[in-house]
């Protein structure tokens, strides 16, 4: 009896040392599974930051091209002034590309738009202009006095 007394202690001793190593290999496994999470949450966390990034890339690259685009663009126009001292860029000779002769608004080239002067009409020495984009709303020439004649 005593033999299988032992035998029965060591078995339950081995089932104990069995236990203990599940446990270790479990709380290794936990540990593992938690790096492993960690690891994951900070790919995803890289992934968005690259996909961020990548975004704005995009969004500065058009910018660039937008500029490099306006800078050829404003190569075509020329700052004239207007009595009474009105600014206006107004199309090279030469620039027109197919386009009608036309004048663009000076705030809005100075702001990087290319906005077009509307030419309202002419009235007594005076040319009226409007753009619709900034709002700029001015008249050039000179006044022309009508004068009364008697009949």
């Amino acid at each position: 009896m005593v033999v299988a007394e032992t035998i029965a202690g060591v078995g339950a001793f081995k089932t104990m040392f069995d236990m203990a190593k599940a446990l270790k290999e479990m709380d290794a496994a936990n540990t593992r599974n938690m790096a492993v999470m960690d690891l994951q949450d900070r790919i995803l966390a890289a992934q968005a930051a690259y996909s961020t990034l990548t975004h704005r890339i995009s969004e500065l690259e058009a910018q660039v091209k937008s500029f490099e685009t306006w800078e050829a663009e404003k190569k075509r126009y020329e700052l004239r002034k207007f009595p009474p001292g009105i600014l206006i860029y107004r199309l090279k000779p030469g620039m027109e590309n197919g386009e009608p002769p036309h004048e663009i608004c000076a705030d809005c080239y100075q702001k990087g738009t290319k906005s077009l002067l509307h030419n309202l009409g002419e009235s007594e020495g005076l040319t009226y202009w409007k753009c619709h984009t900034c709002g700029f709303d001015k008249s050039t020439g000179h006044y022309l006095a009508v004068t009364c004649r008697p009949e």
